[in-house]
């Protein structure tokens, strides 16, 4: 198998488009796995993150070095680490005696409507190095062009390549060691292996939890051939009695909880597979109207949850988006303007209920 080693990289406001990178990354490792090329992706995240006797920002440059394939994403900041990890990069771009000149760098800047004035400088810095950067509006813009660029790394067939297999020494090595025994044992084997059942453990893990928000299980739902099995599941649950035919082979997996986004996978059955959920944003917003008692809109109205404020607009229209980490089951939300009674209410959030608020003088 031919491993292609890819490094990601971005600031802290990119986490969520880094989570759907390493998921696009591993959909092409479906297509790619017949050929026998494996994209392995490492960010920041894949290394030991203990306090180390030397400095841990230099193993990540180190790999860096060595890798094939560098991705860098920004949107409106740099970051001290990720600026050095892109000059580490191009450092050994520049000095790279192969043939293949790796690692290849890949930029994209995430589209914001008044771009800072780091990044214009940072642009500007690329510029002056002749590399070419790109943009995008959403992941799946991105996705479409950097699968383009993976596509056209294959085509070239220097660094994604599958390893060549030398046929006749594999048919000759078959022949004098392994077809005899295989003659003996094959019956034996394969009344063992097609008979004995297996179970598979999945476990369940968050690698980013929500204080508010804990994790209170879902349900899981494993196809394999016309057979589907549920099991509601917290920590782990397993799958008991999988006709041992389906051993080491794709199987779809489904998973469903309230608040947390579905997952729809093929796995490969083994002792035990880990799957990573992540909460939905279904109590990320929080919007709606204020009117006076006579039901005109108020402009200018003092609106504030969990310390987020904003102000409504000549329609009396307000929306305050709660970021992750601060979503809760139930918040409580004031609207205040001079010369009106305090609002004060507590409800759920919901991206889809607006909230209709009257203030009385």
């Amino acid at each position: 198998m031919k491993k292609v080693k890819i490094f990601l990289a971005s600031s802290a406001e990119l986490d969520i488009d880094k989570e759907k990178f390493e998921l696009f990354i591993s959909k092409k490792n479906k297509d790619l796995y017949k050929k026998r090329i494996y994209l392995e992706l490492n960010t920041w995240k894949d290394f030991i993150s203990s306090i180390q006797k030397g400095r841990t920002q230099d193993e990540y440059n180190l790999y860096i070095s060595q890798c094939d394939i560098s991705v860098f994403l920004f949107h409106t900041k740099i970051g001290r680490f990720t600026r050095e990890e892109f000059d580490n990069a191009h450092e050994a771009f520049l000095t790279c005696k192969h043939k293949n000149m790796t690692p290849r760098i890949y930029t994209y800047f995430k589209n914001e409507n008044e771009e800072t004035v780091e990044i214009n400088n940072f642009k500007e810095y690329i510029d002056s190095l002749n590399h070419f950067y790109d943009t995008y509006d959403d992941l799946n813009e991105l996705f479409v062009k950097f699968g383009h660029q993976l596509d056209k790394l294959e085509n070239e067939d220097v660094i994604i390549k599958p390893d060549p297999i030398d046929v006749g020494k594999i048919i000759k090595y078959t022949f004098n060691y392994l077809l005899i025994p295989f003659l003996v044992l094959s019956g034996a084997f394969f009344s063992y292996y097609y008979f004995q059942p297996t179970n598979l453990s999945i476990k369940i893990s968050e690698p980013n939890p929500i204080s508010n928000l804990p994790y209170i299980g879902g349900k899981l739902i494993l196809t394999y051939g016309d057979k589907t099995d549920t099991l509601l599941v917290q920590n782990e649950a397993i799958f008991k009695q999988i006709p041992s035919k389906y051993k080491h082979k794709e199987v779809r997996l489904n998973f469903v909880a309230s608040g947390y986004e579905p997952i729809d996978t093929m796995i490969k059955i083994n002792d035990l597979v880990e799957l990573k959920v992540r909460r939905d944003n279904s109590l990320g917003m929080v919007f709606g109207c204020v009117r006076d008692e006579a039901g005109i809109p108020l402009k200018d109205v003092v609106v504030s949850t969990k310390g987020l404020k904003t102000n409504t607009d000549i329609n009396g229209l307000f929306k305050i988006e709660i970021p992750h980490s601060l979503q809760s089951e139930s918040i409580r939300l004031t609207a205040f303007k001079k010369g009106y009674n305090l609002w004060d209410f507590e409800n759920v959030p919901s991206q889809n209920v607006e909230w209709k608020i009257i203030l009385q003088k």
